[in-house]
């Protein structure tokens, strides 16, 4: 019997790189610590309101190829649901309600048709989004000597875009793509969203939103699928350490296997970890972390808050929008995007360092207020049902350091192998990065032999 490939981690990286594996015909063990999988993308039903909620609201973008083609391996690509074009209602108490919708021409005269036929932009912001496109289209690509130290802010204001523009506009793009104040995030992981979500093609540029909850979409789907092929999927199963070969004094530390909280040993000579770097440091040993990974200390989280309200009437009928000028970036209708969803809205703050202490009391307060500045719908309805969903390590916040510090899937130590949004796929931290890795923490094992 072919040997046996360990996975540590059940979300969508883990979940990739086992379907991937049994797929080429490995055999493969899945342990994921908590009770479920999915990781930071999953649902659960939520008994008060007899809904389905997600622990945040995640997006999918037509340009997420390896995430369309991982679903329809498991037969769940018909669970998203594109936009026939890309099309962004933005939100303004000063201005009311704009939009950007993009024809459907090639790229990217579909974007900078949408840019100048929206009521989004004045004149000068239209032509200045011209400038970034054309700048992003030359030898190049926009990107000065110092490309690499500088943040998004900083690179958006040396392509010419305004304070206005950056802060209506470009920051909401980047928040929700890299949960992290632009003034901090690298442009180096902003750069290749641009490229690929709105400057490459139509199609690519649509967005796609989970018709029923997350995990529904891709959970277990993909355990069904390892376990039919001869491979284990175990939950509430608590990894404590590597095994690894001479405590990793070696010249090149062997991976061994893996020990859990119950004491027991799980013996494995391939080994692919697809937990968060917060948690790798504390499974390897403190030197193994010195010498072959010295960047990972330095890794931070950002956090997101979604704030999940039920009123007593629609309070909206649109689908998402983008808030501007609120502490709340974006809100989306769940009542519209889920089957028998009600009356029920997901509002989001990303990078959310500043109001992750706040109580729950004073975000719901916080949430009414804005919501009902933005929806005059929402000035007369009744909050019915509040959930407040803090989740403190959603990402790694992508400053310039911690991008130089993502690790490749192949590592020093012999037969350890690395996947997860947060390593090196050239994307930032969201779900096609996170599917990426997966797959290409796969392929170099199956090149290992």
């Amino acid at each position: 019997m072919a040997e046996e490939i360990l996975i540590i981690g059940g979300g969508f990286a883990g979940l990739t790189a086992g379907v991937a594996l049994a797929e080429a015909g490995r055999r493969v063990r899945l342990i994921e610590q908590k009770p479920y999988l999915g990781g930071r993308a999953r649902s659960f039903d939520y008994a008060p309101t007899n809904s389905v909620v997600d622990n945040g609201q995640h997006i999918f973008m037509g340009c997420y190829h390896d995430t369309l083609r991982f679903l329809k391996s498991i037969g769940t690509q018909d669970r998203i649901r594109f936009q026939p074009r890309l099309s962004v209602t933005f939100l303004d108490t000063k201005v009311g309600k704009t939009s950007l919708v993009c024809p459907r021409l090639p790229a990217t005269w579909h974007l900078l048709a949408g840019v100048l036929r929206s009521d989004s932009f004045s004149v000068s912001e239209k032509l200045q989004v011209l400038r970034l496109g054309r700048a992003l289209r030359t030898r190049g690509g926009g990107r000065p000597p110092d490309f690499e130290r500088l943040t998004v802010d900083e690179w958006m204001e040396r392509l010419g875009q305004s304070a206005r523009l950056r802060r209506n506009f470009w920051d909401l793009l980047c928040i929700a793509a890299l949960n992290e104040d632009p003034q901090i995030a690298a442009a180096a992981v902003f750069e290749p969203v641009l490229r690929l979500a709105l400057f490459n093609a139509a199609d690519d540029s649509r967005i796609g939103l989970a018709s029923q909850g997350l995990s529904a979409c891709y959970t277990e789907a993909a355990a069904a699928f390892i376990r039919a092929r001869q491979g284990s999927v175990e939950t509430a199963r608590d990894v404590t350490a590597f095994q690894l070969a001479a405590e990793g004094n070696a010249a090149s530390p062997e991976v061994k296997g893996i020990q859990s909280a119950d004491g027991s040993v799980i013996e494995a000579n391939t080994v692919i970890s697809s937990v968060p770097p917060f948690q790798l440091v504390r499974l390897l040993p403190k030197e193994v972390i010195a010498r072959f990974f010295p960047g990972l200390p330095s890794m931070r989280p950002a956090p997101i808050i979604s704030l999940n309200l039920w009123f007593d009437r629609e309070v909206t009928d649109l689908e998402f929008a983008g808030l501007r000028g609120a502490t709340i970036q974006w809100l989306f209708n769940k009542g519209k995007i889920l089957a028998d969803g009600g009356h029920y809205v997901s509002l989001v703050i990303s990078g959310a360092h500043d109001h992750i202490q706040r109580e729950k009391d004073e975000l719901v307060s916080l949430a009414l207020a804005e919501l009902r500045q933005f929806l005059p719908a929402a000035q007369d309805a009744r909050l019915v049902h509040s959930l407040i969903i803090k989740e403190r390590f959603a990402t790694v916040s992508p400053t310039a350091e911690a991008v130089r510090a993502r690790p490749a899937a192949t590592t020093p130590v012999r037969g350890l192998f690395l996947a997860g949004d947060w390593t090196r796929t050239g994307l930032p931290a969201t779900i096609e990065s996170a599917v990426k890795s997966g797959y290409t923490a796969a392929a170099e094992v199956l090149k290992a032999g």
